[in-house]
């Protein structure tokens, strides 16, 4: 395999079935309590063929490393259910970084304190604009430091696209996720820069047969694209300025 880097160490979590359901109605107005970001109760974002997921072959294995650095996000989503006896209020929290908006009003934001000993403080901030919610997690590594912006997410109220921007030091974006469904089909957007390189990732599932297809760009230039079908058979192509220099396919 060819220019495989560090960006694809973000890989971190196994696969789990994911699926969104919607309402072709109009989505009914809710109490900021009653809201919940549509996939934090979900293990996994995208679930690849179960036969290519546990394939040796080796393109069948960097197609589904890539699937599963979606399901890296995951790993975010703990914070999104405060646990009991957190402290809820409607005072909202602001930062350099942050976003409020002139058309968000009303809050709900619950703190509490990291559970593992690390005196770490942790709040979960939600609001509501016009036509979407919006999510936020923030933390305060001592109680003499400021909040730090630590997730912005946001998503339509139908559940039908969103976004998620997870900050590192110095209040900067290191990676995004974004999405949109239509239908059975998902497509999923992983950006990052990492040391003046742009990585991004895209990925489109059908999410009942699981058959897709994934792009890995650098910098704009597309260097791998691998398609599988439900049975997780797949053929990938490897590109230099654009063209295919290699290409193949494999079977599970």
């Amino acid at each position: 395999m060819k220019k495989i880097n560090k960006f694809l160490l973000l890989v971190a979590f196994s696969a789990a079935a994911f699926s969104c359901s919607k309402d072709d109605d109009a989505t009914p107005e809710k109490s900021l309590e009653d809201v919940a970001f549509s996939m934090s109760g979900s293990s996994s974002v995208v679930t690849p063929p179960s036969a290519m997921a546990s394939s040796d072959d080796t393109y069948a294995i960097q197609a589904t490393s890539y699937v599963n650095m979606a399901n890296a996000m995951s790993g975010y989503l703990q914070y999104f259910k405060p646990p009991q006896g957190s402290v809820k209020s409607s005072t909202p929290i602001t930062v350099a970084n942050g976003r409020v908006a002139a058309t968000q009003t009303e809050y709900l934001v619950y703190t509490w304190t990291d559970s593992q000993g690390s005196g770490m403080s942790i709040a979960y901030q939600v609001s509501e604009q016009s036509d979407k919610y919006v999510f936020e997690i923030f933390i305060k590594y001592s109680q003499d430091e400021d909040w730090t912006r630590y997730v912005y997410a946001e998503e339509t109220k139908d559940g039908s696209e969103g976004l998620m921007h997870i900050y590192g030091v110095d209040d900067v974006v290191f990676i995004t996720y974004s999405w949109k469904h239509t239908g059975d089909n998902f497509d999923f957007v992983i950006s990052s820069i990492e040391d003046e390189t742009a990585f991004e990732i895209n990925i489109h599932v059908n999410t009942k047969t699981k058959a897709g297809s994934v792009e890995y760009v650098m910098n704009d230039e597309l260097l791998y694209k691998m398609e599988w079908d439900a049975a997780g058979n797949g053929t990938w192509a490897y590109y230099v300025e654009g063209e295919v220099e290699e290409s193949g396919s494999w079977e599970v």
